[in-house]
């Protein structure tokens, strides 16, 4: 049976090191390093939610992955919401189970309210992931979410209330009842100023064909997706008017078939055209480049992973792929792209060069020993101690709750990891110093600055368990910079516009995302840690590629509205 475990873990050792070497190299910000240290603040701010995976001890395969989370702020008042995707009852479940999303209103004061009720997210669906975004330019934020089965789409009407339009806008993708959406993000991929959007699926699942896999006595237990076929992925253009085109033959992105889990936005070739990063399980990462450059006025999708060496494992295999984030932790201009993956395979951390030919560098930066026992689904980057550098968060859970029985060091409940970054060079996990001592079957997080006390606050997810919300609370002299971007219509939200900050010695880039991690979201707005520097210089590269450059003071929230265009 399944549980939620409550015990706490043992840490490993009390310090992890690098394949390559044992000296971690030294902090570099203008102030001391801070202790790094989270709290478990679901209860105190009203978040009593609980997942459920909708099984009913058949063991079919969707029960094992979701859970995904979102912060939006459906009400615009600038304080980040929470929206926490559930899954309906699968066949041989009692019909009187009706679990639900739930939307939680952020009071600005350290708690929460229940809204669910009559928002018109009071659904049963299975779902899987959540995106939001303003698709249709009306000034607040829509909600997508992924789902076994049909997806659904919901307009925001802006008085608390949702409508569910996937299917008039075309994104329901309802042909098959069992067909498997998992992560999805929003992007302006042919740069028209509408907001497009990449959904993934993936394997070819019904209760039909569900596989019996057993133990040695019998039972049932959960199957690898390696009994499965792939799926391909699917992107829908935005036409305006609040309809979309399924372009998903015409722009190449079925060409490739996987287990796709978490599509994420990137510019790896720095051509100002939108990339996609998928995760996925058991097959290679797909890389795919816009060739939008190349031709504005066709525009076609190539998948580089194979040549840029981002699909496979240092020994040519594909890893089981769940979670995914990049993020520039070295402040060198070039982000590198994180990836969950299964117990005894480690995390992934590739890094580009200057050519953009990626390496996997989790072993020598000190990701991969310390993972090595792991099943992460969510990654997120984050500046816990806004000291300049982002750390970085894996929320890990196996699939299987009879992996003890047959296993000696995984566990079905797993202690999180988390890495502080130490100035550019390597990680140190450090999850059980800094709060994260307690196992979770983890699998969505996101990242927010609900309180607005400039740090970045975490919201983790189980599967069938409890969701929990972890307010930061590292005492730190550091600064910091919280930008809120205001783009030109349509793109409001500014989606897809690369920042840079540069503070005394540091300079660091970031994008602004909708969607990532694991089948979650974080918020828009981009909080920046500052170390000593009391003055930043932001410079943004709008998505239609203006750019915008301000001097700006530090410890504050500063908007940055886009400049119209002249003539």
């Amino acid at each position: 049976m399944e549980r939620c475990s409550l015990g706490l873990g043992i840490a490993a050792c009390g310090v992890l090191l690098a394949l390559g070497g044992c000296r971690a190299a030294p902090n570099t910000a203008n102030t001391p390093p801070a202790a790094i240290r989270f709290a478990d603040a679901s209860a105190q701010a009203g978040i009593d939610f609980k997942h459920d995976h909708g099984g009913s001890g058949r063991k079919y395969l969707p029960e094992t992955g979701s859970s995904g989370v979102a912060w939006i702020d459906y009400d615009g008042d600038g304080w980040a919401d929470l929206l926490l995707v559930n899954c309906a009852p699968l066949p041989g479940t009692p019909a009187n189970r009706r679990p639900t999303a739930r939307l939680y209103r952020n009071r600005g004061d350290g708690t929460f309210e229940d809204r669910t009720a009559g928002s018109g997210l009071d659904v049963v669906i299975y779902g899987q992931g959540a995106s939001a975004a303003d698709y249709d330019d009306d000034g607040d934020q829509d909600v997508f979410i992924s789902c076994l089965g049909p997806n659904q789409l919901f307009r925001n009407e802006g008085n608390g209330r949702f409508i569910e339009v996937a299917a008039l806008a075309g994104v329901a993708d309802g042909r098959d009842r069992w067909r498997w959406h998992t992560g999805s993000t929003w992007l302006d991929y042919d740069r028209d100023g509408r907001l497009d959007l990449f959904v993934g699926r993936y394997v070819k699942w019904t209760p039909q064909t569900d596989v019996f896999c057993g133990t040695p006595g019998g039972q049932k237990r959960y199957c690898p997706p390696t009994n499965y076929e792939g799926e391909r992925c699917a992107l829908y253009r935005n036409l305006g008017g609040g309809r979309f085109a399924d372009v998903s033959r015409a722009s190449g992105v079925d060409a490739v078939i996987g287990k796709w889990f978490q599509p994420v936005v990137c510019d790896f070739n720095d051509d100002g055209w939108p990339d996609v990063a998928v995760s996925s399980d058991g097959t290679q990462t797909a890389l795919f480049r816009n060739e939008g450059a190349a031709d504005p006025k066709r525009i076609r999708f190539t998948d580089a992973a194979p040549e840029s060496g981002v699909g496979l494992s240092e020994q040519g295999m594909p890893k089981a792929g769940m979670g995914i984030d990049l993020a520039d932790w070295r402040n060198n201009g070039r982000e590198a792209i994180l990836l969950g993956n299964f117990s005894s395979e480690r995390l992934s951390l590739f890094e580009p060069d200057s050519s953009g030919l990626y390496t996997d560098a989790a072993d020598q930066v000190g990701m991969g020993l310390s993972s090595l026992f792991s099943l992460t689904f969510g990654v997120a980057f984050l500046d816990a101690d806004r000291d300049g550098w982002r750390d970085a968060f894996a929320a890990n859970g196996h699939i299987d709750d009879y992996v003890e029985r047959f296993e000696t060091k995984i566990t079905y409940a797993e202690l999180p990891l988390f890495y502080r970054n130490e100035a550019g060079k390597t990680f140190t996990e450090i999850a059980e110093r800094a709060g994260f001592a307690r196992k979770m079957v983890a699998r969505g997080c996101a990242v927010a600055d609900y309180d607005h006390d400039g740090d970045p606050d975490l919201v983790v997810t189980e599967n069938n368990c409890p969701a929990h919300l972890f307010r930061n609370e590292t005492q730190t002299a550091n600064h910091y910079l919280r930008l809120v971007l205001r783009g030109q219509r349509p793109n409001r939200e500014a989606i897809g516009a690369r920042v840079q900050v540069t503070a005394g010695t540091l300079r660091q880039t970031a994008m602004v995302r909708a969607g990532g991690h694991f089948c979650s979201q974080s918020e828009l707005p981009l909080t920046f840690g500052l170390g000593g520097a009391k003055t930043a210089r932001v410079t943004v590269s709008w998505p239609d590629g203006s750019t915008t450059t301000r001097e700006v003071g530090t410890d504050r929230v500063q908007e940055l509205v886009q400049e119209a265009p002249r003539g």
